[in-house]
């Protein structure tokens, strides 16, 4: 199913990429800067690239380590392993996906989320890059997306293959119910994906996004781009592993967390979805929060005493409650 755009189409749709990143990247700092310097001091992290199935191309990828524990990784992914770790057992590992749009390179700008997960659950969580559209359209993300949890099935001292989970963000969330629907059956004997964390989801990109209404209307030319430059053949676009949204419920991990916002014209496709696996009678746990009064991406650079703030405090510590349980994580007092 691997997608081409026409040349002229693509010339179109790289121009406004370009324009786009670049904007992004100037509108964004003040935000990223807040966000960067709310990141606990005492959770660790290092960039390690991780091999991709092509030959000569690595996928960047950041791993954030609880205080309670740290490895000492090789200069590379292929290195011998490290001495084992002081932990009885190895940690379980969370892998996220940033948003993007399918477009945006923004590896990092989940740091705050990421070292406060770590931190709070004593988990690993590796923050993942993946290639971009219309550079890289369909399957080309997802292609990574494989790639980075095979590398943690090679990984068994550093991660414990039977507690993992996937999480992402917006279009990286579209991306996490991928890998825990559509991969999840070539992956099920090498690691055991217990839960999936979707962030305010694109889940079905088939849907006219004119009929997505929202209090921004950006977006709807927004969802135009996105679509066309990641899935450019129409027809796939109701594909499961494009669109998780039409995925079998049977493929679903055991509990899948779907976090929406009230002000987000995507909201209405993760509560479509939640009501999907609610009724499919299988043993699914969903967890289905609207986070009101704040639109799509409301966490990133929130300012404290704002509604952005509070929600995204809510949404992080629900994050975290449901990723302790999924992998069996009890605090002392628990």
């Amino acid at each position: 199913m691997a997608q081409q755009h026409g040349f002229f189409q693509y010339l179109r749709l790289k121009l406004i990429a370009v324009l786009l990143r670049a904007w992004i990247r100037f509108s964004d700092a003040d935000k990223i800067r807040r966000d960067k310097a709310l990141v606990p001091p005492d959770v660790d992290h290092e960039r390690i690239k991780i091999p991709s199935r092509e030959l000569g191309r690595d996928i960047l990828a950041d791993l954030y380590y609880p205080p309670s524990f740290r490895f000492s990784l090789p200069s590379s992914p292929l290195s011998p392993s490290p001495s084992p770790s002081p932990s009885p057992c190895p940690p379980p590992v969370l892998v996220n996906w940033h948003g993007s749009g399918f477009i945006l390179p923004l590896l990092g700008t989940d740091a705050l989320f990421c070292s406060r997960i770590a931190r709070e659950t004593g988990a690993v969580v590796l923050d993942a890059d993946y290639r971009k559209a219309p550079e890289s359209p369909f399957p080309a993300a997802l292609q990574d997306v494989e790639d980075t949890l095979r590398w943690v099935a090679t990984q068994p001292h550093r991660f414990d293959q039977d507690r993992v989970g996937v999480c992402g963000f917006s279009a990286g969330g579209t991306l996490a119910l991928a890998a825990a629907t559509a991969l999840r059956e070539n992956l099920t004997n090498i690691i055991n994906i217990r839960i999936a964390v979707a962030n305010y989801p694109l889940l079905d990109l088939a849907a006219d996004p004119a009929s997505k209404k929202a209090p921004h209307p950006i977006i709807v030319w927004a969802l135009r781009l996105f679509n066309d430059c990641y899935a450019p053949d129409v027809e796939s676009r109701t594909h499961p592993a494009v669109s998780p949204s039409f995925a079998p419920p049977d493929e679903f991990p055991p509990t899948v967390a779907l976090l929406s916002c009230e002000g987000d014209p995507l909201g209405p496709e993760a509560n479509a979805l939640a009501k999907k696996l609610e009724i499919s009678g299988l043993p699914v746990r969903v967890v289905n929060r609207i986070l009101e009064g704040v639109p799509h991406a409301f966490d990133k650079g929130a300012e404290e005493g704002t509604v952005s703030w509070v929600r995204r405090e809510e949404a992080y510590e629900l994050v975290a409650a449901l990723l302790k349980q999924s992998f069996n994580i009890y605090s002392k007092d628990e």
